[in-house]
């Protein structure tokens, strides 16, 4: 299957009563017409390395013999990319005005050029102008951008310019949260897809889900978060309502999970792995329910989704003699860490995309699992930390880096005047401390408006 899109950032298509030939933009509904298929032709018509090798990009003359273009010619134009649609010695016109496709006795720019594009490269076009995108040489401060076509093949992401001509066929091998382009004809860029999601799992007594409306609460308004979140959580939905006021928070979907103790509440994290939804978002981020938001979350999520590696917070403890970070794993395994390397904490983690971690997380998941089975279940006081610092020494896909920038871990008596992005109360003592030592932060947060 082959289809073509129009100099004018547009698709051909073929009306479905009288089989005329006309325009639609990329993302339009397309009623009463059908997008125009001329056949298998992509590998013929879009510009690869082959050629490069045979110096023969402008070689090209194809007569078609069957299907809806039958009797028209293909050739190369010029700039060795896009091609011409020839007829009788005219050139298909994507005409702007009446959005007909008609015949035109010489080249138009850029109405009487198109490119060919095959089912992928469409989905990944549509996909481009349909999402949300951030921009690795913007740098870490940028917002993310819409992306827009406009006429000359050109692809518009802030002030990224990108001429399809030179990224057709795109490149598949991260899409749908990343794409490498190249802008300029030769210089690099990489998106970033932005879709972010939230995810908290909360189990266990009435103080646990206090903490968990004042991380939801700190979010929505301190964090200044209007995405998606989940909770993984056996509470029914109607007990995690009658924890908010009505309509806050407005995106807050819940995932049933069953846990029956402590060590399956805690494992609970790591069953986002079997949510396959979970794939559709970049970056996602979860926190325990005992953390608040102190600042605005957008920047954290921005560098979180541009990074290639899971990022945890450190922890002041030595993967070579502290077990609440797994050392008597390494060492059981014969791993011999750096005796200065620390190991994380596990109550948040911002993990890129499920499409290149999901496995990571599922490893986790699964590790404590079978170290569990071997050590029995309610053996350890500490659930998933040490084995997710041991997946992490295996497997080398954690970043401590980008979370120490935005996190703290602190007790009761953490000082908003300090804050950076987050703070997570691991360190105070009890969970009722908890719920009054994050109540006093957060109500001290919006005094200081």
């Amino acid at each position: 299957m082959t289809y073509l899109l129009t100099g004018l950032g547009t698709l051909v298509c073929r009306t479905r009563d009288t089989g005329a030939l006309v325009h639609r933009p990329l993302t339009s509904t397309l009623d009463g017409v059908d997008v125009l298929d001329i056949g298998n032709l992509t590998n013929a018509l879009q510009v690869g390395l082959s050629h490069f090798l045979r110096d023969d990009a402008e070689a090209l003359g194809l007569s078609l013999i069957d299907g809806p273009l039958a009797g028209w010619t293909i050739a190369r134009t010029e700039d060795r990319r896009s091609i011409h649609l020839i007829r009788h010695g005219q050139c298909l016109l994507a005409s702007a005005e009446t959005g007909l496709c008609q015949l035109a006795g010489s080249d138009v720019w850029p109405a009487t050029r198109y490119l060919p594009l095959d089912p992928a490269d469409l989905t990944i076009l549509r996909g481009l102008v349909d999402g949300q995108w951030l921009l690795e040489s913007a740098g870490e401060a940028t917002c993310p951008e819409a992306a827009t076509l406009h006429p000359g093949f050109e692809l518009r992401i802030g002030t990224r310019e990108i001429d399809l001509r030179w990224n057709l066929p795109f490149d598949r091998t991260a899409w749908p949260h990343r794409l490498t382009v190249s802008w300029d004809v030769w210089k690099i860029d990489r998106l970033f897809r932005y879709r972010p999601l939230v995810y908290f799992s909360a189990f266990g007594n009435e103080l646990v889900m206090r903490q968990f409306a004042l991380a939801i609460a700190s979010l929505v308004t301190v964090g200044q978060y209007a995405g998606e979140i989940v909770v993984l959580t056996d509470k029914p939905p109607a007990e995690i309502a009658a924890l908010f006021p009505a309509g806050v928070p407005p995106k807050l979907a819940i995932l049933p999970t069953l846990a029956v103790d402590r060590v399956g509440y805690i494992a609970a994290r790591y069953a986002i792995a079997d949510w396959r939804d979970a794939w559709q978002f970049q970056p996602l981020l979860y926190t325990d329910a005992d953390v608040l938001f102190d600042r605005p979350v957008a920047p954290m999520l921005y560098a979180i989704a541009r990074t290639d590696r899971i990022c945890a917070t450190p922890e002041p403890w030595h993967l070579a003699d502290s077990e609440f970070v797994g050392s008597h794993l390494l060492a059981d395994d014969g791993c011999h860490p750096p005796p200065d390397a620390k190991g994380f904490n596990g109550g948040i983690l911002g993990i890129p995309n499920m499409q290149t971690h999901g496995g990571t997380i599922a490893l986790i998941g699964r590790t404590v699992r079978n170290r569990l089975a071997v050590v029995g279940r309610h053996s350890v006081q500490f659930i998933d930390q040490p084995v997710a610092n041991y997946a992490a020494y295996r497997t080398g896909t954690f970043d401590t880096e980008i979370l120490s920038r935005y996190v703290r871990l602190d007790r009761e008596s953490a000082d908003p005047a300090d804050r950076t992005g987050m703070v997570h109360f691991c360190w105070a003592v009890g969970a009722a401390l908890r719920v009054e030592a994050m109540r006093s932060y957060l109500e001290r947060l919006h005094a200081m408006g």
